[in-house]
This record gives C-alpha cells, structure tokens and sequence, in this order.
C-alpha cells in the first residue's frame, strides 16, 4: 500500500465541524463524544483556527512508549490503535507532543483519530476528507501532499505546521495565523532521527470540551467572514 498523508488548509475551513460529526457516525463513538471525547474536532479560538486530530508521526513517541505495543505505526502513514491489547497506562497521553490521546475513564481506553484505516484499505478517502464541504481537507500520497503543502505555503505566504515538527508527520497544516496562536502545540522542530520528545500532559477531557463549545460559537461569524471575502474575490 502506497504511504499517505492528509492536508488542511485552514484558508478553506469555516470551522463547521462536518468532519467531527461524520467522524462520529463512522466510528459510533456517541458516548465518547458526548462526554468531549473526539477523534477530530475544529475549534474556532482568538489565535485563529484549531483542528485536533492525530498528527499521524513518522517517529511516534506513543509508539516507541508504549509498554505493550497497543500502538503501532503503519507502513502506509496512520498510528494504529489496538483496544483489546491496551491496559489503560495512559503513556501514550504524556509522551505525545501534540496531545492527541484522550482517555476515556470509563471504558479505560484511549480515543485517537486511525485515518480511516479501515477505509483505505477498500480504496476510499478518510470520512472526514470525503465530507469537507470546503475542500479545507485533501487527502493523498504523503510526497504529493507534502509538495503541494510546500507550494501553498510559498505561492499564498502561509504558516506550515506538521512539516518538520517531532521529526515530521503525516499531516499537513496550512494557516495565516501562527498555528500555535491558535491552539497547536509548540512542538520542536527537528530531524526525524532526533531525540525522544519531553513527557507533555495531554489536554483534559473538561478543556477539550471547552474547546468545543467556544469552536461552535465563533462558527457563524467565521462562516460569515469567508463568505463575504470570497463574494468579494468574485465580485
């Protein structure tokens, strides 16, 4: 199987969260979800715009942490999540540097975004990619997505984040705002050959839920603003 990565651009997204909500219904984590548990949700912050989902790592630290290899990296990008073998230790929440697993008390596993593993496998696009109203998410193999990250980030003078970040990832960010602004993580920038990440916290199920309450109210007016600006640009 070929190696893929995904692309945001958030110049596109409006922050309507369609990716969190098919997100949900692909994976039927209801109850997850209403407890503020999400494998991917846009927030909408001062900073700017914020996507939390796995950033899909070349060098994982959750993988090289973890005591009973519940996690695993994939030839063809994803970080894969194995429920039945995890123990709930919760290493994988305080190596990650990008503060991607969530723990959920009570079933005392993690939640944490596969990129629609299960889907690529039959030659479909990750759920979130393929409901994007705005074509903000673009999914393909990881050279062309890099390429195609680095030419936007040139040609319309924008912030790239996922590039070189904990030695690279498998997902792209394109943002006017600095990225950290608006919510990711400071991460150091390093080869992929660097040493280990710092044990970070990962953000708590009550701020991610914070998140998502300030995210749907800022939506309209994000919404708005994208709109008129590309009336403008036709006009």
């Amino acid at each position: 199987m070929k190696e893929y990565a995904i692309l945001l651009d958030n110049t596109f997204c409006t922050g309507c969260n369609s990716c969190a909500y098919r997100c949900i219904q692909e994976f039927r984590y209801h109850d997850q979800a209403s407890k503020g548990l999400f494998r991917t949700f846009v927030s909408i912050n001062d900073g700017g715009l914020y996507q939390k989902r796995c950033m899909h790592c070349i060098d994982p630290q959750c993988v090289k942490n973890c005591p009973v290899k519940a996690l695993t990296k994939s030839d063809y990008g994803p970080v894969l999540y194995d429920a039945k073998v995890c123990i709930g230790c919760q290493t994988c929440v305080r190596v990650c540097p990008f503060h991607v697993p969530l723990f959920d008390e009570m079933t005392k596993k993690i939640v944490k975004c596969s990129l629609c593993a299960q889907r690529l496998g039959s030659g479909k696009q990750p759920a979130c990619v393929e409901v994007c109203p705005t074509g903000a998410l673009q999914f393909g193999e990881y050279g062309a997505m890099k390429t195609l990250a680095l030419k936007r980030a040139k040609e319309k003078k924008l912030k790239l984040y996922g590039y070189d970040e904990s030695g690279g990832t498998h997902v792209f960010v394109l943002a006017k705002e600095d990225p950290v602004a608006a919510g990711y993580p400071k991460v150091q920038k390093k080869a992929l050959k660097g040493g280990r990440a710092s044990l970070d916290g990962g953000l708590g199920v009550p701020a991610v839920a914070v998140l998502a309450v300030t995210g749907m109210k800022k939506f309209s007016e994000r919404r708005a603003r994208i709109e008129a600006e590309t009336r403008k640009e036709k006009s």
